[in-house]
């Protein structure tokens, strides 16, 4: 299933919301006017690339995604910035030292083996700049644990055994320092836990149909089969998020951030 950059940007801005959370972090880091040359990996459809395009205006930027739909959505929506169709761990063996600037929000959760990618991608950072990036990290919150336990049930695991599907990974704020403190001259590490006040469980649904159930879904032969799959997370999701008094159900998104500065 490819992308859809429309269901991504029904939840735009509390997806954006990170996004100026970590520039504003960032910017502590970098001396007024030194961004010359930054890059965005995994742009997605360009909303993380257009909030730094604002901050550094000065800097020639890029954004690089692997997806050609959520590039086509980029472009409509930012003319004036730069996207580009790849994949980080390729651009990550380019030549060293050329940007101030590396940032990636929510994207390198798809990617394997941070311990070897981490280094390249700060290799790739200019003395003085930084390696920036968000990835989620409530893997084991019932809203990500629940479709690797109906995938694991008797019901649905014909269609996802054999490594079959590939879940999005973080891993702790410990191996990301253990990683990468060799590489760096400074490191900034943090968890933000982002409680969002939502409508109900069918929002929760909708929030990662645009994200990480994809995986799930496209691993089922027909549509039939999604919808129910579906169903049946979206139960889940009514016993794991019980609503307010008022209501409301409250969805917390635990998000983690480094900052790490080359040497």
């Amino acid at each position: 299933m490819e992308w859809d950059p429309g269901r991504y940007l029904h939840f735009a801005e509390p997806r954006t919301r990170v996004v100026r959370d970590v520039v504003a972090r960032l910017q502590r880091h970098l001396a007024p006017g030194s961004v010359r040359h930054a890059v965005d990996l995994g742009c997605g459809p360009g909303n993380s690339t257009a909030v730094l395009a604002e901050t550094f205006p000065e800097a020639e930027l890029s954004g690089l995604d692997e997806s050609e739909t959520m590039l086509q959505a980029a472009r409509a929506a930012h003319p004036g910035l730069r996207f580009e169709i790849g994949e980080i761990t390729a651009w990550a063996d380019g030549p060293a030292g050329t940007h101030d600037l590396v940032f990636s929000n929510s994207a390198l959760q798809w990617a394997d083996d941070h311990a070897v990618l981490l280094p390249k991608l700060l290799r790739r950072v200019a003395p003085g700049g930084v390696l920036a990036f968000q990835v989620p990290a409530g893997v084991d919150t019932p809203a990500c644990a629940i479709p690797r336990t109906l995938a694991a049930s008797a019901l649905w695991r014909e269609w996802f055994g054999d490594n079959r599907i590939r879940p999005w990974h973080s891993e702790s704020l410990a191996v990301y320092h253990d990683v990468l403190a060799p590489h760096a001259a400074a490191l900034d590490l943090w968890d933000t836990d982002y409680v969002q006040i939502v409508s109900g469980p069918e929002a929760i649904l909708d929030w990662y149909r645009g994200s990480g159930l994809r995986v799930y879904l496209q691993a089922l032969p027909d549509d039939a089969s999604r919808t129910r799959f579906e169903q049946a997370y979206l139960a889940a999701l009514r016993a794991a998020y019980p609503p307010r008094a008022n209501g409301s159900v409250l969805f917390p998104f635990l998000r983690r951030f480094v900052i790490a500065r080359g040497k």
